[in-house]
This record gives structure tokens, sequence and C-alpha cells, in this order.
């Protein structure tokens, strides 16, 4: 069994904790932050066109968009992860993503109200969550491999992520919306 083991690095139990006490922070941030951006017109018009997009199943704006911002976090955490020591610094930049999902979550709630709320339950929050367990994966694991198209890795891994949406999008959403 020893050939499939996955590296000889020991998983970080203190980076993990940190990692998701920062993420939880983040979202607390979020939330008590969007009382007061709840008012701004144009993060209210962001959240209006995502959920309009998710109900026409207006794939091409979603899956750039999507996919442009995960791939500068993958690479971002990537080249932290694999290139540098200094992991934990990282963890400012975990917060700004946790900070922007918090904030993000409540504006389709209250923009919304159910069709958000279902919106944010079904697409947002688990697209966004394998999104940060992919970076979390970056930053601790990504030392284990040693190969020379390890530059293509983030690349990959936001393509999938991206595919992963249009799935939930086009397959979980629409089974929902037929049910309701």
């Amino acid at each position: 069994m020893r050939n499939l083991s996955f590296c000889k690095e020991k998983w970080d139990k203190r980076f993990f904790l940190a990692f998701i006490i920062a993420v939880i922070c983040a979202i607390i941030c979020g939330i008590v932050l969007c009382v007061q951006l709840n008012s701004n017109i144009y993060l209210r018009n962001l959240a209006s066109n995502y959920i309009f997009n998710v109900y026409n199943f207006k794939n091409t704006p979603l899956f750039f968009s999507h996919f442009l911002s995960d791939l500068l976090y993958f690479y971002v955490c990537f080249l932290i992860g694999y290139c540098t020591k200094f992991k934990y610094l990282s963890l400012i930049l975990i917060f700004i993503r946790g900070l922007f999902f918090g904030v993000y979550c409540v504006l389709l709630f209250t923009v919304g109200t159910f069709g958000g709320g279902l919106a944010a339950i079904i697409v947002f929050i688990p697209s966004t969550l394998i999104s940060l367990c992919i970076c979390y994966f970056f930053l601790d694991l990504c030392r284990c491999f040693n190969n020379k198209y390890i530059w293509l890795l983030p690349l990959i891994v936001a393509v999938a992520n991206g595919i992963i949406l249009m799935l939930l999008i086009n397959v979980v959403f629409r089974v929902v919306i037929i049910i309701v």
C-alpha cells in the first residue's frame, strides 16, 4: 500500500485549524459588513444579475467570472504554497475571499429573497466552498508534486471547478426548479 501513499509530507493540523478559523471569522465579518454594504447599488445590481443569470441559465457570464476569480486565487495560493514557506501569510488572502463570500451570500439572500436564497444555497455556496477547499489543497499539499507540468495544475483545477459550477446550475438547479 505504500505505492498509493500521497506523499511523505505530514498534514499540518495547525494550518488547517488556522484556515478554518480565518474562513469562519471572514464569513462573520462579511455578514456584519453586509448591513453597511446593503445600500450600495453596485453590489445590489451585481447580486440581482447573478440571480438573473442563474435562473435564466446564462452560463457564459457565470462561468467566466467564476473561472477568472478562481484562476487568480488558485495561482496565488499555488505560488505561495509551492514557492515559499510562508503559507500562513496566505490566510490574509483566504480571509478576503471569505469576506467576499459572506457579503455576497447575504446580498443574494436579501436582494433575491426566496429566489436569491435558492440560488445561493444550490449554486453559490457549494461552488465557493469547493473553491476554498482547493485553495487549502494548494497551500498545504502542493509541495508533494515534482512534475514539470505542475504550473498547469491551477488552470486545470479552475476549469474543473467551472465545470462543477455548470453542473450545479444546469443539472442540480434545474431539477430543483422543476420540483418547486
